[in-house]
């Protein structure tokens, strides 16, 4: 168990300077400055000048200097910020996709039958097939069709801005739709699947309501496949963030990077090196300090992992 920790935990820090190193090449090579760049030097020059930038920025990053932004702000500044805002949307709602679709998935299972509900399933399909920016789209439209048709003139819910307020609203369940369904959808297929197993027939016979035996044993033993896909909806999470930060108009990390890597009239930062090398440097981060808690808890609730 502790080798793997060590494994994994080294394992961070080397996927985070590759993601920065990726980050900031792309940038380089394909940012505005590029054809200039083209015109005047040869591939060789290129490499070499791109190698000698990178450099110069790690030396930079090592003081803690990470960049300076075209807008004057520095690139910590920036970041720190949208992570900020980014963090108000995750954190309620991962929260409350867990306790969702964990409380979903346990009331969609049939004991009669060790199935599946249809309507779990129905929802499933619906919530899995679904881009949380069309659901980001659904709730707009009905935002702006109470607000046509409503008593009064404000919406109940803004669905565009900024605010720690009721501006969280409509982006939390827009992010929060499909990885609860995800999560409702896998709690209720291992559900259903231990509870055809042959120790619940003999659970059933010493006494134990199917309650019982579903919470406590049934749950108990895919509990650490659960957390793993637990693990998955958190990273679907932090890739919905691109979009649907865009859709709202939230000044979070999707999008500071949407805002990165698309041009447009109010984007300066347009591929500028040093914010891209950033944004992936964090997003990095919370890809890997999720894959690394979510193994840890597996293994520590089913010892058979620790065999793998």
């Amino acid at each position: 168990m502790m080798r793997f920790f060590l494994r994994r935990l080294l394992a961070i820090p080397i996927v985070m300077i590759l993601a920065n190193a990726v980050g900031y090449v792309y940038a380089y090579f394909l940012g505005p400055a590029w054809d200039l760049l083209h015109s005047l030097e040869s591939q060789t020059s290129l490499l070499q000048s791109v190698a000698a930038s990178y450099l110069e920025y790690l030396r930079g990053a090592l003081h803690g200097d990470f960049g300076t932004l075209p807008n004057g702000g520095t690139v910590v500044d920036a970041i720190w910020s949208a992570t900020a805002a980014s963090a108000g949307l995750l954190i309620p709602a991962f929260a409350l996709s867990i306790a969702l679709g964990l409380f979903l998935g346990k009331i969609g299972v049939r004991s009669d039958r060790q199935a599946v509900s249809y309507w779990l399933m129905a929802l499933s399909v619906f919530g899995q097939s679904s881009p949380t920016f069309y659901i980001g789209i659904l709730l707009i439209s009905a935002s702006i069709l109470y607000l046509l048709s409503g008593p009064g003139r404000e919406p109940l819910f803004p669905f565009v801005g900024f605010g720690w307020d009721a501006h969280m609203v409509l982006p939390v369940l827009a992010l929060m739709a499909r990885p609860m369904l995800q999560i409702a959808h896998s709690t209720g297929t291992l559900l259903s699947e231990e509870l055809g197993k042959q120790y619940v027939v003999v659970l059933h016979g010493m006494g134990h309501s199917p309650a019982a035996i579903r919470g406590r044993f049934a749950f108990r033993n895919v509990l650490a496949l659960v957390i793993l896909v637990i693990a998955g909806s958190w990273r679907l999470l932090v890739v919905e963030l691109i979009v649907l930060e865009r859709l709202f108009s939230w000044p979070g990390l999707g999008r500071l990077l949407s805002s990165t890597l698309i041009i447009s009239q109010s984007s300066a930062n347009f591929l500028f090196p040093p914010l891209l090398a950033g944004l992936l440097f964090v997003l990095a981060f919370f890809f890997m300090i999720a894959d690394l808690i979510a193994s840890v808890l597996a293994r520590s609730v089913d010892p058979r992992l620790t065999r793998t």
